[in-house]
């Protein structure tokens, strides 16, 4: 068995002012705060709220509050955003939720989103628990990670050269990223086991739901596809972001908001193979999605559908899944084992 390389990551993702961007809603995304009343503001505050886009006349989010460590939270509960006009300057959230006995069992929530802050109350058995929230940005540990000495460079944003060219149809965009446009887009070379380093960004499209919300897809050798999707607050799946299809649910949603620029570190062992060609060994893979392990050396028997191929082998291309979204990917290296 080769010996793949390693790579170690802080896992500390780094909290900013969420500056926004041009289709950006003002609401979606990251929010972090405090309780400023009650039992609980010893304990770690977070909101993801979700973009639904209009429905019945109004604009929609999902509001997803986390009590503790968002990742094992203490408690977890829903409640839902409207904006009833357009032109409107508040968002109004709410709703009933069940805390569990830990948290005093059902609250009544009720926020308002007013100049970029969220404040709120709910209200329960005991007396009324007030607390504030924040729009973050995370920025991923990883996050515009120079390749290092050994590496292969395969998209720093200046050319498409490592990429095969029938059709060229993907777009430079002059700030360092390229933007799927029109069809998949795999590399000219073949790579064996090592470390790739992807970074990627999902479009804003919150009128569409699960599959259709800014799809693609990493496909290590041509062959192994980790899902690339907009799965921003919901339960992990195969099917979702950082999911390997009917093989491995990630061990927790890591997704970021889609605007966001997000990382995987995918740590790669190829299938092995005697002299003859007989298969002693499934492939293997490690993936750090964000910072967050979500992937563990996970054996994979065979390869995923809609990749260059459906058989195992020892080297591959990468190749990027166009599924008609506008995602956009930069700063991608390969790291070989040695």
């Amino acid at each position: 068995m080769r010996r793949v390389c390693s790579i170690l990551i802080l896992v500390v993702l780094i909290a900013i002012p969420f500056a926004g961007a041009e289709d950006d809603d003002g609401v979606m995304g990251v929010w972090q705060g405090s309780f400023l009343t009650g039992d609980w503001q010893d304990k770690a505050f977070s909101s993801q709220i979700i973009a639904q886009g209009p429905m019945e006349g109004a604009e929609r989010w999902r509001m997803i509050l986390l009590i503790g460590d968002w990742q094992k939270p203490d408690a977890k509960a829903e409640i839902e955003g409207v904006r009833a006009q357009p032109d409107a300057k508040t968002v109004q959230f709410g709703g009933e939720v069940d805390l569990g006995e830990a948290f005093g069992g059902s609250y009544r929530v009720a926020a308002e989103l007013v100049d970029g802050t969220i404040s709120g109350k709910m209200n329960g058995k005991g007396k009324p628990v007030e607390f504030k929230l924040q729009r973050v940005e995370i920025k991923p540990p990883t996050l515009g990670q120079a390749p290092p000495d050994g590496a292969v460079v395969l998209m720093d944003g200046t050319n498409l050269d490592a990429w095969e060219r029938y059709p060229l149809k993907w777009s430079l965009l002059g700030n360092g990223a390229t933007q799927v446009t029109g069809s998949n887009f795999k590399t000219i070379d073949e790579f064996g086991s090592g470390l790739w380093h992807v970074e990627f960004m999902s479009p804003f499209m919150p009128d569409e739901r699960g599959q259709g919300r800014g799809n693609s897809g990493v496909y290590v050798l041509g062959r192994y596809e980790v899902q690339v999707l907009d799965s921003f607050g919901l339960d992990p799946a195969d099917n979702l972001c950082g999911g390997i299809y009917k093989m491995a649910v990630p061990r927790v949603n890591a997704c970021l908001p889609p605007l966001t620029w997000q990382t995987y570190d995918i740590t790669f062992s190829t299938a092995q193979f005697d002299a003859s060609g007989n298969k002693t060994a499934n492939a293997r893979i490690t993936v750090i999605h964000n910072g967050v392990l979500i992937h563990d050396d996970v054996e994979l028997a065979n390869p995923t559908p809609g990749g260059v191929s459906g058989e195992d082998a020892a080297t591959g291309p990468m190749l990027f899944q166009d599924h008609s979204d506008a995602v956009q990917f930069r700063n991608v290296w390969f790291v070989p084992a040695d």
